[in-house]
């Protein structure tokens, strides 16, 4: 954020280094089965060597990340759908509303549900109540690239919102 803030825009060329920088460490973050939830400038450190750190932990969630697939979106679903069949098949003596519990317990395990993160950077399907996964760290990514080269977030105003 301190580079962003002296420069006000980056170099095609270092805006390509940092971001590539930042999509490893997010690779990282999420082979480890998790979800960072506040990727912003103020969350990427550059470090003495010039390299990228990824800081600011604290609102991580543990998810199960599947391998990732053509159709990613497509096989959660189906996952979702069948997550209740499942558990009342391999334990036909839970009532509905044990399977229900466990179903959710392995629901969540899949995706999250908080609306957690930093306006600017947040992913549109934080705010729904399908939940999501870690593709919001991606749009956030975008977000930060698409700050480093035109010198403010995507959706920034000035004037306040206006709802209908």
């Amino acid at each position: 954020m301190t580079l962003l803030m002296e420069k006000d825009i980056l170099s095609e060329e270092m805006s390509r280094f940092y971001i590539a920088e930042t999509i490893l460490a997010i690779e990282s973050v999420h082979s480890l089965n998790y979800i960072h939830r506040d990727l912003k400038p103020d969350n990427l450190i550059i470090g003495r060597d010039g390299h990228i750190k990824l800081s600011d932990f604290g609102l991580c969630k543990h998810v199960e990340i599947q391998a990732k697939s053509a159709n990613i979106n497509d096989q959660m679903r189906n996952d979702l759908a069948n997550i209740s069949k499942d558990v009342g098949n391999r334990n036909p003596s839970l009532s509905k509303g044990q399977v229900n519990r466990r179903s959710e317990y392995i629901r969540n395990r899949k995706l999250a549900y908080s609306t957690v993160g930093t306006p600017d950077y947040i992913a549109p399907e934080v705010f729904g109540q399908k939940g999501y996964s870690e593709t919001v760290d991606w749009w956030s990514a975008g977000a930060i690239l698409f700050e480093m080269l035109v010198g403010y977030p995507p959706f920034f105003s000035d004037e306040p919102s206006i709802t209908c």
